[in-house]
């Protein structure tokens, strides 16, 4: 399985060194750049400097837990677009709506099966950078529209003037 976001950035927060350890080994072996944070304060002074393609977010960590650190995020203009993916050995059905409810846009479960998350980040570095491409294209769209309404209201001036003489 090859993956076409090699270019992707992506932030690995747990406080489990062992995990990050696991995690980075899998995304390396699919070629994606990697940032890790211990707790959720690392993670917020990481986005502060670093853009980030998606997170992959623990939930239970000490000081700020995962739904805080997602809260946060998705407070915060500049970063709410990161797709947020959290990765945890929290099952209760309660966690995971709450892991929607704060702003993720998937929930997986440790342990976890290494083809399941590669999809899983893929199918939603495919979603940001398509709704980028729609933002991006809405505001050419929107400034190819201004200009073409500038024109018409040029020519409409210049018709009324000579239909007047």
């Amino acid at each position: 399985m090859d993956t076409n976001f090699k270019d992707a950035t992506l932030l690995v927060v747990d406080d489990n060194k062992e995990n990050l350890k696991v995690v980075g080994n899998l995304l390396k072996e699919f070629h994606y750049k990697i940032a890790f944070a211990t707790s959720g304060h690392e993670a917020m002074e990481i986005l502060s400097v670093t853009p980030v393609d998606l997170i992959l977010l623990d939930i239970m960590m000490p000081g700020m837990d995962g739904f805080e650190v997602c809260f946060l995020i998705k407070q915060d203009t500049k970063l709410k677009d990161i797709p947020i993916i959290f990765l945890t050995a929290k099952t209760d059905t309660e966690d995971i709506v709450t892991g929607f409810l704060s702003g993720g846009v998937d929930y997986i479960t440790k342990p976890f099966k290494k083809e399941e998350l590669i999809c899983r980040i893929n199918t939603h570095l495919e979603l940001k950078y398509s709704r980028e491409l729609i933002k991006h294209q809405a505001e050419e769209l929107h400034e190819s529209n201004k200009k073409l309404m500038q024109v018409l209201h040029e020519f409409s001036t210049i018709t009324c003037k000579n239909n007047k003489k």
